[in-house]
């Protein structure tokens, strides 16, 4: 079994790569040239340097063909002011079509895209009467990627899987995420501020969401959506309650801090038993399991 994964040295990328490799595929992990240093610890039979401007060549830069499944991970702007730069997130839609079409030249038989649950987001955003920020650029592009990937994917006879990702932490990443940024600050004794925590949410741990993107490689069907999540969502105040208990008991929390002015999804419309349904998989990380192994994780220096 052969597969590509893109974003490979990303937190979800690469531990897609270790979960792969564990399962005897031979992986070539595609990385921009900018993060060729931190490549060297991806698990993966072939490393292969290249830009997202240059995925309409990727075929020739891996030279090999007949893959089982390509991951898609790599984004540009993700974070910070890039988010609402619609130049970069326009590159990155063209990128994500242009690698979809590369999946025919390369005979790779399945493309399974990133999906993000900000997508279901911005869509109800637009049904409402809110003005949008300058970020929602971002999730805006990651839905037009997904729906233009999808009718690339079928054009070229390449069978298309989404996977929606809820909110994936754990060891290993070093964003300025929720959880991430949460667990440092309590570990620090500093204060952590929040909205009240009254809309649902989800989380999933990094180890978990991982064998889940590498079965839904090989037993995901074609045009089907996948949540990747713990099958549980909360209110969002459980999640800050429960990270407080593990990581620093004794801190108070700002519940309520912060205004919230977002949008509360009705995870009544995900299908949170799709995954386990077609794969036999669901989350075995508890939340508290996981917040105990990121916060360690972050003891130790990281």
């Amino acid at each position: 079994m052969k597969a590509i994964v893109t974003g490979a040295s990303g937190f979800v990328g690469k531990a897609v790569c270790d979960e792969l490799t564990e399962s005897g595929y031979e992986v070539t992990a595609i990385v921009r040239d900018e993060n060729l240093e931190k490549s060297r610890n991806i698990n993966a039979a072939t490393i292969v340097s290249c830009q997202m401007s240059e995925y309409r060549q990727l075929s020739e830069v891996i030279g090999e063909r007949g893959f089982d499944v390509l991951y898609h991970f790599a984004w540009s702007g993700t974070s910070g002011p890039e988010r609402g730069n619609y130049d970069i997130q326009l590159r990155n839609i063209r990128a994500s079509c242009e690698l979809a079409e590369q999946c025919a030249v390369l005979k790779c038989k399945r493309f399974v895209y990133a999906a993000s649950i900000m997508e279901y987001e911005i869509a109800a955003l637009m049904e409402s009467d809110k003005n949008l920020a300058i970020s929602s650029v971002y999730s805006t592009a990651k839905l037009a990627a997904d729906n233009m990937v999808r009718a690339v994917s079928s054009a070229n006879n390449i069978e298309y899987i989404r996977a929606v990702i809820s909110n994936i932490y754990g060891a290993g990443e070093s964003s300025p995420r929720l959880i991430n940024t949460s667990i440092r600050k309590l570990l620090k004794g500093e204060h952590c501020s929040f909205s009240a925590g009254e809309q649902m949410y989800d989380f999933i741990y990094i180890t978990d969401a991982a064998k889940i993107f590498v079965e839904l490689g090989k037993k995901g069907k074609p045009n089907k959506t996948y949540y990747i999540g713990s099958r549980s969502p909360q209110p969002l105040k459980y999640f800050f309650s429960e990270m407080r208990d593990v990581v620093a008991p004794d801190a108070e929390i700002g519940l309520g801090d912060i205004p919230f002015d977002g949008i509360s999804l009705d995870y009544s419309k995900f299908d949170t038993d799709a995954v386990y349904n077609d794969t036999g998989l669901e989350a075995n990380v508890t939340f508290a399991e996981g917040i105990k192994l990121t916060a360690d994780w972050i003891k130790e220096g990281n």
